[in-house]
């Protein structure tokens, strides 16, 4: 159930998957390659998934809506004491940071998530929710020629895109 005065937490995961990734990697333990070095190619391919698991993370599905849940509460319990009791009424941006976590993406070669990565959210329940949204998300192109992976995005409560 959602407090008054709060933004709904599947609205706000909707506009809250950060759409500028902070990095392609080329595999684990592989080398960083940052946003300035990345190919435009390789940013708009990045900007498509993060609409994609945008789109999952927003859906009105029982799935999502119990990750929402899960995540409006973490967000009350471990940012609580940053957290404004309600959201700036004028709309405009929260006084605090948001909390984030960053998910990394692997993507097949016809576009369908396949692996996901993500840190230790405290909640195997709410990491299975999480887990099964996104690897069942298709991109629906492929990714660019030679696109290091996996894709890193940052799923943010309150952020706007």
């Amino acid at each position: 159930m959602n407090k008054p005065g709060k933004p709904r937490v599947a609205g706000a995961l909707g506009a809250a998957l950060l759409a500028l990734t902070h990095g392609v990697w080329a595999g684990t333990g592989a080398q960083h390659v940052s946003v300035d070095k990345a190919p435009q190619a390789w940013l708009v391919y990045a900007q498509r998934v993060s609409e994609t698991l945008q789109t999952a993370l927003s859906a009105d599905t029982e799935t999502a809506r119990r990750f929402n849940d899960y995540f409006s509460n973490w967000v009350d319990t471990d940012a609580g004491a940053v957290a404004p009791a309600s959201a700036p009424s004028d709309g405009g941006p929260l006084p605090f940071d948001p909390p984030t976590l960053k998910v990394r993406v692997w993507l097949d070669r016809a576009g369908h998530v396949e692996q996901v990565e993500f840190d230790d959210i405290g909640d195997d329940a709410a990491e299975a929710d999480l887990r099964s949204l996104l690897l069942a998300q298709t991109v629906g192109a492929p990714p660019p020629r030679l696109m290091k992976q996996p894709v890193v995005v940052r799923l943010s409560l309150g952020a706007e895109l």
